[in-house]
């Protein structure tokens, strides 16, 4: 007897519950139209393989004429390059989705793809283009009483709010895109609320607040397949414990996020990860240790677009090579990160004590 085909809701079903049983069931199967290959890219980009998640999308693109599936796979291989830290890709993909949505007068996409577009230019550290196209998307949300999007949002939001320095309006978004996943009863919206508070909380001096919002933020995650979820969580609260100089229990986070990160091919984020741990290194006088760490951070994010790891990693190779003795390499480097600093506009070099 065949065996029963399995649904597109059924699969819709356990992505929602489990994505990992979407994986199971569709990773070794031949010939799958658009709309599964598509909900197996969303079980790997929920479990954090972006990569794979992108050549499956990818495979999905060639066999659908659909034009809701094209932007929904548009969209969403938007989402996994932006993670893995190519905004520019991540940004050319949303555009044209946008440009598809308009066309066929598809306000629901239309906001979705400026959504999208205005995270790729967060990530890009192009904040005030960033935050006119988030604002657009909330004022929609708001109308929507989409409390779900307008939590996304306002964490969106904070994340730039801190880039620029504005811790105050920072944490009043975080705390509202909290306020709003409750609303909505969105656990997951809800403890990237409470890592955003977290980490602006830590920048802002709040070490107490920033280690208790991650234990929050944890809890949910503990629950869930959200790798990179957990990844980032690992690497928050390491950061947490680090300033509260709680070196071992720290380190004990960032090679659990090491290994998370590695596992995702988070290459971005793996780099915030060695920045972290190369600061207890050098703290402990561990200065070749700190370096190697350090070094490779700076190779992991000058592949990528991520211009505030760049600048925090030349200031602190700048500070070991400076303690190593090598002088005039350290004011090299560490006038390098400064002057990018102010060049795009961010305080990211007074974030020195953190």
């Amino acid at each position: 007897m065949p065996a029963k085909k399995i649904t597109t809701d059924t699969l819709q079903r356990w992505l929602d519950e489990k994505p990992s049983k979407v994986l199971a069931a569709l990773k070794n199967k031949k010939n799958l139209d658009a709309p599964a290959l598509f909900l197996l890219g969303e079980a790997q980009r929920l479990l954090g393989s972006f990569q794979p998640a992108i050549e499956t999308y990818a495979r999905a693109l060639k066999v659908t004429l659909n034009a809701e599936e094209r932007m929904d796979i548009l969209l969403a291989m938007a989402a996994c390059y932006r993670t893995l830290g190519v905004s520019s890709a991540a940004y050319e993909l949303a555009e044209d989705a946008l440009k598809m949505a308009r066309e066929l007068e598809y306000d629901e996409y239309v906001v979705r793809a400026m959504q999208e577009m205005g995270m790729a230019l967060r990530a890009w550290g192009r904040l005030e283009e960033a935050l006119d196209l988030l604002d657009a998307v909330l004022a929609a949300y708001t109308q929507q009483k989409d409390w779900a999007g307008m939590s996304f949002i306002c964490w969106a939001k904070g994340g730039i709010y801190r880039l620029q320095g504005l811790l105050q309006e920072g944490i009043a978004q975080f705390k509202l895109a909290i306020t709003y996943a409750k609303k909505a009863g969105d656990e997951i919206n809800l403890a990237y609320g409470y890592c955003g508070l977290a980490g602006i909380s830590r920048i802002a001096g709040k070490i107490d607040d920033c280690v208790k919002n991650y234990k929050l933020a944890e809890k949910i995650f503990t629950k869930t397949e959200d790798l990179f979820g957990k990844a980032y969580t690992n690497c928050g609260m390491a950061n947490g414990l680090r300033q509260q100089g709680k070196y071992n229990e720290a380190l004990r986070h960032y090679n659990k996020a090491d290994v998370l990160y590695s596992g995702i091919g988070d290459k971005v984020d793996l780099g915030f990860v060695k920045w972290g741990r190369a600061d207890i290194l050098k703290r402990r006088n561990k200065l070749p240790q700190a370096l190697a760490d350090l070094q490779a951070a700076r190779e992991l994010f000058d592949n990528s677009d991520e211009i505030r790891g760049q600048i925090l990693t030349k200031l602190a190779l700048g500070q070991v090579l400076y303690a190593l003795g090598r002088v005039d390499e350290a004011e090299s480097m560490y006038e390098e990160g400064v002057k990018q600093a102010r060049a795009e506009g961010l305080h990211t070099y007074l974030e020195s004590f953190t």
